[in-house]
């Protein structure tokens, strides 16, 4: 580990975090926690199933989700984490919610077989820049009376960037939870919140399976290295974006006032292209 700090949301640790064997206690006060914060009912029971979404047509997108599982009275429960996002990611979701959705009803099957499907979202950026709201609930309401039309659609958004760990107005068990997939010291932070939280004691033990795990550690490390190069590379494509805008800006103002028959000099000066460069334009 080079004494780095450990990244719980690497995918390689949760899936295997909430999904491996034994996993169901862990997995099933998450999602708790997560319904207690949004007002909603809890669960007493679950069930890992598959993450994977098969396609049944070549052209259709296969889908797969970090953690799937179904509750006693058949609520499917889904849970993705994110690391990076961009302005399409609520239709991403909205996707893979409606993917889930669309799979409950085998194919002679009336309506009423039908489940909600709840996606938990933990995100390590701002969906929404102007709140500072860590947890948000959408569901879908009348735009004038705010009357629910179904609850089978429940998407949780977990913004983990403007969590601060006992400086924010979530309830303990989500303020537990979320202190653990953000802590940059996990051993120090264990130790405290066990004493509030005894599942928490669950959790270390697993935590600590995982790094004592060579195979997984090496497909750890496979996943952060990738993550890294990942981010290296979508700072240089901006770079080199924002460069070529100011190229093509340079370009769009020397050719005005080229037009305008300026001073080559002054135009030089003014847009930083060459006299060839203007010349050629």
């Amino acid at each position: 580990m080079n004494n780095k700090p450990f990244n719980a949301l690497n995918d390689c640790f949760v899936r295997y975090f909430f999904t491996d064997k034994g996993g169901e206690k862990v997995l099933l006060d998450f999602i708790n926690a997560v319904m207690i914060s949004a007002d909603m009912k809890t669960f007493k029971a679950v069930e890992i199933l598959n993450p994977f979404n098969l396609k049944s047509n070549y052209k259709d997108k296969e889908t797969i989700v970090d953690v799937k599982c179904i509750t006693k009275n058949g609520t499917i429960v889904i849970i993705e984490v994110q690391l990076s996002g961009n302005s399409r990611f609520p239709e991403r979701i909205l996707y893979y919610w409606a993917t889930n959705y669309s799979k409950l009803l085998k194919k002679g099957e009336q309506y009423e077989e039908l489940n909600p499907v709840i996606s938990i979202n933990l995100l390590n950026f701002n969906l929404n820049k102007k709140g500072n709201n860590v947890h948000s609930c959408y569901m879908i309401y009348d735009t004038k009376n705010a009357r629910l039309l179904t609850d089978h659609l429940q998407i949780h958004m977990i913004e983990l960037k403007k969590f601060k760990f006992k400086d924010n107005n979530l309830p303990k068990d989500l303020n537990c939870w979320l202190g653990f997939f953000t802590t940059n010291n996990m051993e120090a932070y264990m130790s405290e919140i066990v004493k509030e939280k005894p599942i928490m004691e669950e959790a270390h033990k697993r935590y600590n399976n995982f790094i004592r795990n060579q195979l997984m550690m090496s497909e750890y490390e496979k996943k952060e290295l990738y993550q890294y190069d990942k981010k290296i590379m979508l700072a240089d494509e901006r770079r080199i974006g924002m460069r070529e805008g100011e190229e093509n800006k340079a370009i769009s103002i020397a050719k005005s006032m080229k037009n305008k028959n300026m001073d080559i000099n002054l135009i030089s000066e003014i847009t930083g292209l060459t006299i060839d460069e203007i010349k050629k334009l």
